[in-house]
């Protein structure tokens, strides 16, 4: 599937602001299932871009406006190809929970078991993880129980959590928007000891008029670690498998390092952000 993106990110200041430093994670990844045919991003005030490659090799670009100004937008266009992932409608992922033993050897796995920034592992997710597993010894089925969980017992709500919302906050007051989802998944699956990444990126809702959670700005899920199946997405805020509709931008232990758009700036005074996003097929 063909599938191009625009992403605008406008901060409006109600006073000069300089030395505006940002840090953007706005550029597709190149995984096993989707390849990048173009992506550009444009800064204005007009500025030069830098890159480099993260820990988690995501593409981070960064820049610096030094002079007064009272508006910064960022847009990012992108066209990226996708493919179906040939497995995820097997339900018979034989993945048992004595295999994950091994995979807290593995290097890529061992950064995505840890308590991070907005993920902790407490004995009461914990025990809530345990419940809700129900006894299953099938890891690929644990995380479907999870992702169904939070999805029918957790209310989408943009007003209930801010950026920075604890995945125990999440949990405790059972409401927030897709990233708080895929943090509170993320805490239950680690605290069971499942590899679990945190995904950001982009959401295709064409098909049907699903009317998708979460399709009207970036999004974010997470991919579970499943052996020979490598690396799974679930999305917990729309109770679905990953498959070609989504497109992967950075991932991560959690938000704070994958975030889309971070910065800095010295001035006073309020602002205004407006974001918006659009994705299209193509095909």
């Amino acid at each position: 599937m063909r599938i191009q993106v625009y992403h605008r990110t406008e901060y409006v200041y109600n006073e000069d602001v300089r030395d505006n430093t940002n840090e953007l994670r706005l550029t597709p990844k190149i995984t096993k299932f989707q390849s990048v045919d173009s992506s550009f991003i444009s800064i204005l005030p007009a500025t030069k871009l830098k890159h480099y490659d993260d820990l988690n090799f995501n593409r981070v670009h960064h820049f610096t406006i030094p002079q007064a100004h009272k508006r910064l937008l960022i847009e990012s266009r992108s066209i990226v190809q996708t493919k179906k992932n040939c497995n995820i409608y097997n339900s018979q992922y034989d993945v048992k929970c004595s295999d994950l033993e091994k995979y807290r050897k593995l290097e890529e796995c061992h950064g995505f078991l840890q308590s991070s920034a907005y993920v902790s592992l407490t004995p009461k997710i914990w025990k809530e993880a345990i419940d809700i597993s129900n006894g299953s010894d099938n890891v690929f089925q644990i995380c479907l129980k999870i992702m169904e969980h939070i999805y029918s017992c957790f209310k989408y709500c943009c007003e209930a959590t801010t950026v920075s919302t604890h995945a125990n906050e999440v949990i405790r007051e059972r409401a927030g928007v897709c990233q708080d989802f895929a943090h509170a998944m993320a805490a239950y699956c680690r605290s069971l000891g499942i590899p679990t990444r945190y995904v950001s990126g982009y959401l295709l809702d064409n098909k049907n008029g699903n009317n998708l959670r979460g399709n009207e700005a970036s999004h974010a899920w997470v991919e579970i670690y499943l052996g020979d199946y490598e690396w799974v997405g679930f999305d917990p805020t729309n109770r679905k498998i990953v498959d070609d509709t989504y497109i992967v931008l950075a991932f991560g232990r959690d938000y704070g390092d994958v975030a889309p758009v971070i910065g800095t700036y010295f001035g006073c005074g309020d602002n205004t952000l407006i974001i918006r996003v659009q994705v299209d097929c193509l095909d």
